[in-house]
């Protein structure tokens, strides 16, 4: 096991430097988060609050063009920003969900968005199975840009130790049970153009159950562009967790002293985020869960040119490994936590504070709720950038100096 783990079969916890042991029967706990408790009712949930970030939206919502947006992804390429979220009319990850997109000269001012992935099937509520299409980020071939989306087909819903199935969701059967089907992709030119869609990898069974047309991996025309950018996935597998509670979205950043970290939230409610240590990046020991706060919910992170660590996500939970309380916490606010080495965050921030007033009844949206989430975010000129969604409604970006957080690029 990494030596930077706790190796007594006892919880472990640290509390101003005294070790405190309590139930064996529970994995250790990895002690990374030295930035207090957060506050209920407090607005930055009792974290210092980032007064001299801007704020822009670059999607506002409505019935008809989908009150359901996220999976933000934001993106630096020549003299451009680019920006892709998910779109659904009724809610999240349903039958046709599609991608949209923006892009902006300065990430300040955003062209109007438009749509980069159709949908791959009529929409249709999130309750039902059906394909579905996913902001699956962006890569560079030479010179050339190109926007990637994930689909998958949801055949239905599990319990959260997948012993169980239901085609429709309730309150136990509430994870999609999904079949990847691979990546689309599609170029976008600097005017704003977009190319023809093709096949990435595997693709769904019949191309002509498609609701637009896409070339296979292997057409002559797209063949090389389809390894090359196949070749810039890493082949990693995610760890495996030291419990039974179901890990996923990852956020993978390299520590000061080179090594691998990877940290991951749980969906069973924990509160906590999980990490694991690499030596190759490869090979992954048991992850273990941590003190690091979680609503849960997406994190991201940046490493600063001298090691820094910004961990950007929903570090607002007020308590642990409490079942009875499956919550989300509100999402509220997007944070931003610093870590001089990679191991231990020592300063967090309130980003974007708030949550989001409904336009598009929440009745007519499943799966929406909270303040800024599932950030995407890169660093340009001593500025951080950080693009996110609303409540899982609207799209917004907000920046910050670095200064303001005691850093430097």
């Amino acid at each position: 096991m990494d030596g930077l783990f706790v190796k007594s079969l006892l919880l472990i916890v640290v509390l101003g430097g005294t070790v405190v042991a309590e139930d064996s029967s529970k994995p250790p706990i990895r002690p990374m988060w030295e930035c207090g408790t957060p506050r209920a009712g407090v607005r930055g949930a009792g974290f210092p609050v980032l007064e001299g970030a801007e704020h822009y939206q670059l999607y506002r919502a409505t019935r008809e063009t989908g009150g359901y947006s996220h999976h933000s992804r934001l993106f630096r390429h020549g003299d451009r920003f680019y920006a892709m979220w998910s779109n659904h009319r009724y809610g999240e990850d349903g039958p046709g969900q599609r991608v949209l997109w923006s892009s902006s000269k300065d990430g300040i001012a955003w062209e109007d968005w438009a749509e980069l992935f159709p949908s791959a099937m009529p929409m249709r509520p999130s309750d039902e199975p059906g394909l579905v299409l996913t902001a699956g980020g962006w890569k560079v071939v030479g010179e050339r840009l190109f926007a990637l989306a994930s689909a998958t087909c949801v055949t239905g819903f599990e319990n959260s130790d997948r012993t169980s199935f239901r085609e429709r969701p309730d309150r136990e059967h509430r994870f999609r049970r999904r079949e990847r089907r691979g990546r689309f992709a599609r170029e976008v030119g600097p005017d704003g153009s977009l190319g023809a869609i093709f096949c990435v990898n595997q693709a769904p069974p019949e191309l002509d159950e498609l609701a637009f047309q896409a070339a296979t991996k292997d057409d002559p025309e797209y063949a090389d562009l389809a390894k090359a950018i196949v070749r810039q996935f890493p082949r990693r597998k995610l760890p495996e967790g030291v419990d039974t509670n179901r890990l996923c979205e990852p956020t993978f950043y390299r520590a000061k002293d080179g090594r691998h970290v990877v940290l991951l939230r749980d969906d069973c409610y924990s509160h906590r985020m999980y990490v694991s240590v690499s030596e190759d990046g490869v090979t992954w020991p048991t992850a273990f869960p941590t003190d690091i706060p979680d609503s849960p919910s997406l994190t991201t992170s940046v490493v600063l040119d001298d090691g820094t660590v910004l961990l950007i996500g929903n570090q607002m939970a007020l308590e642990f490994d409490n079942p009875g309380k499956p919550d989300h916490y509100g999402r509220d606010p997007l944070m931003v936590s610093v870590s001089a080495d990679g191991y231990v965050f020592t300063r967090a921030y309130a980003l974007r504070c708030g949550q989001q007033k409904w336009r598009v009844p929440r009745s007519e949206v499943r799966g929406r709720g909270g303040g800024g989430q599932y950030p995407s975010a890169l660093v340009r000129d001593g500025y951080l950038y950080v693009l996110y969604s609303m409540g899982k409604e609207d799209v917004w970006i907000s920046r910050v100096l670095l200064a303001e957080i005691g850093c430097g690029e």
